[in-house]
């Protein structure tokens, strides 16, 4: 009786272990339910500590990508066993796990730390493998701060200790990411080179998972290239077998790759379905990198198809999503403390949870003794038990039926609130950005002017000095002015929204008022200011809004001039719109600078005579235009100069109207 018992417990265990990872995918199941196993018996062949960190650690692992709770479980659990029996190995490994998973919720203060312990415990007992797993890590973080030299550094080291070991599973790894180092820096030929030989590597070891990975990077590299054709049979090989698998992140992956290269041979309906899926599948695992990455192409389709109204929302959402990630302070001590309620308040509900399962299991068991009681005892019961038990899934497919659709109300209720709280949390963090702002760029003149107020007041300065100083502070008092017009703009716009109302307009008076408020900075440096706009030319746009553009476009293109430069303000008409054109002759822009303002970035440079800018100036200018249906784009080489356009709607008969 008692062995009985003991089986049927054993197996409502396993029973309930299998229901509690419901949504991993059936590799990943069976590899968790082999390791719990594992843990209770690992074996006679293995020291017995060195394998229940290991056990701990590949548990973490496969927790990796689905539950941060569970992963960080395991990491912890690994790394205090291993340091409590002093093996090594597993407790460079357990903190290397940790990394790994605080990378996953975004705590990358605590994912640095974690590595730098893994990496330190690694060297010291000379583990060249653990070396080039942590080195991997490292440099993929590099990767994402924008640090490609050092990212590159990290992985050639890896490389070189992976062919010193003969790895060929981790050298396919790695050359996967010099292929997307080398994609990220436009040399294309040497990606394709590296993405082709990761998945030859992955191919001939058998590994089906990663050959449909690097089969991605192949395809990403053939997209860049133009190859859109090779790129969309690549990514499809790849989306059917992680399909197949179950691996759901990477399907949303693939179907966000697929929707670009789609969107690049200009087959738009294709695109969108695939952006839309990845979309809606990226939001249920709620990964805001792929949320980014769908809702810009999103974005581009829209744009390519000319409905401008809806590729606005996407950019929006993109630019939201952007400066999310980007804000990383701010999004470190914020995702931390989640992370930290969210693992208590996981422990305790986990905990409430198997109580109440094992509760259940002992009632079942019960329920099923006396139903065999009764059907010994009473025969007769049956007909009615039935006739009961019939009545029952009658009853029960009914309230199924209701639940399913008081569930999938709930479902949308709470998408809504988690867009609502997401909106909410970006809302906070441009608050906080602005007030930086603030803080920073008008505190420093405010002092100093302050102080030179008291020092002219117990006349510790002399005149003349006094005077030379008087004209330098002028120039602080002037940018901070412009630095407050354009924040309070700006605040304005993300409050608000940006709305247009449009009016007839002058474009040639609009130039000239606006240009007569820079005659004076401009003589100041020498530069010369000049106009050349058809007479009689009317405009329909925001005239608010055109100001703000043409005094930031002016501003800026004064900043950057050195003496002797000039600065043209131009304007023509093109089919049924108005093209106004800003061209300086000055120090011109970078390329990664034209790259931040086309991914409508906000940044600031000093000028040609250290004059300091808000940073906000070109983000309005891109607003502005596109609130009022227009576009803002900008034509820059280093050391001769930009030439900044913006477009506007042409009024109708402009020749006979009047402003």
């Amino acid at each position: 009786m008692y062995l009985e018992m003991r089986s049927i417990r054993i197996a409502a265990w396993l029973v309930a272990l299998l229901l509690g990872f419901y949504g991993q995918t059936p590799a990943q199941t069976n590899d968790i339910v082999h390791l719990h196993v594992r843990l209770r018996d690992p074996g006679a062949d293995v020291h017995p500590d060195t394998a229940y960190v290991d056990t701990l650690n590949r548990l973490a692992h496969s927790f990796y990508g689905n539950s941060a709770d569970s992963a960080f479980f395991y990491g912890r659990k690994a790394q205090e066993y291993a340091h409590k029996t002093d093996d090594k190995r597993g407790e460079s490994e357990a903190w290397r796990m940790l990394g790994n998973t605080y990378e996953m919720v975004g705590d990358y203060v605590d994912m640095l730390s974690a590595y730098q312990h893994s990496l330190d415990i690694a060297e010291r007992i000379g583990n060249t493998q653990l070396i080039a797993k942590v080195n991997v890590n490292m440099a993929l973080f590099a990767r994402q701060e924008g640090e490609y030299e050092q990212a590159q550094r990290l992985m050639e080291k890896v490389a070189a200790l992976d062919r010193k070991n003969g790895d060929s599973v981790h050298s396919a790894y790695v050359a996967s990411h010099l292929a997307d180092l080398a994609l990220r820096q436009h040399r294309y030929d040497v990606a394709l080179q590296y993405a082709e030989q990761a998945s030859r590597l992955a191919r001939d070891v058998k590994d089906g998972q990663a050959a449909a990975d690097y089969n991605n990077d192949v395809g990403k590299v053939l997209a860049a290239k133009g190859d859109y054709t090779g790129a969309l049979t690549h990514h499809l090989q790849s989306l059917t077998y992680f399909q197949a698998a179950g691996d759901w992140l990477e399907v949303t992956a693939t179907k966000n790759l697929l929707a670009q290269a789609y969107l690049l041979s200009r087959d738009y309906a294709k695109a969108l379905r695939y952006a839309q899926e990845s979309l809606r599948e990226a939001g249920a695992q709620h990964r805001k990198p792929e949320l980014e990455g769908s809702v810009k192409v999103l974005a581009d389709i829209f744009t390519a198809k000319g409905d401008y109204r809806r590729a606005l929302q996407y950019f929006k959402l993109y630019k939201e999503y952007s400066d999310s990630l980007l804000d990383d302070e701010s999004r470190r001590q914020i995702l931390t403390r989640a992370a930290e309620y969210d693992y208590a308040k996981q422990a305790s509900a986990l905990r409430e949870a198997q109580a109440v399962k094992n509760a259940g299991y002992e009632r079942e068991l019960r329920l099923a003794q006396l139903r065999l009681a009764i059907t010994i005892f009473a025969t007769s019961v049956l007909c009615l038990l039935a006739i009961f038990f019939l009545s029952g899934r009658i009853v029960a497919r009914r309230t199924n039926r209701l639940l399913q659709e008081k569930n999938e109300k709930i479902g949308e209720q709470k998408e809504i609130l988690e867009q609502q709280a997401v909106q909410l949390l970006l809302s906070n963090q441009q608050k906080d950005k602005l007030f930086s702002v603030v803080a920073h760029d008008l505190a420093g003149p405010l002092n100093s002017l302050n102080g030179l107020l008291e020092l002219f007041k117990e006349k510790k300065i002399p005149e003349q000095e006094m005077r030379s100083m008087i004209n330098e502070f002028r120039q602080y008092v002037n940018a901070s002015s412009e630095l407050v017009g354009n924040l309070l703009t700006w605040a304005g716009s993300q409050m608000r929204g940006a709305v247009a109302h449009p009016v007839l307009l002058s474009v040639d008076e609009l130039v000239e008022k606006t240009l007569a408020l820079y005659l004076s900075p401009a003589r100041e440096k020498e530069v010369t200011l000049t106009t050349q706009l058809p007479d009689s030319l009317v405009g329909y746009a925001d005239k608010d809004m055109m100001q703000v553009v043409i005094r930031n476009l002016v501003s800026n293109a004064i900043k950057f001039c050195r003496p002797g430069d000039r600065v043209l303000v131009s304007a023509t008409r093109k089919a049924g719109e108005i093209e106004i054109c800003v061209a300086d002759t000055g120090v011109g822009m970078t390329h990664e600078a034209l790259d931040r303002i086309r991914r409508k970035e906000s940044f600031t440079n000093f000028g040609t005579s250290k004059e300091k800018g808000t940073g906000l100036g070109i983000l309005l200018c891109h607003e502005f235009a596109e609130a009022n249906r227009g576009r803002f784009y900008v034509e820059s080489e280093w050391g001769k100069g930009s030439r900044c356009y913006f477009t506007i709607p042409a009024a109708p008969s402009s020749s006979s109207m009047s402003v």
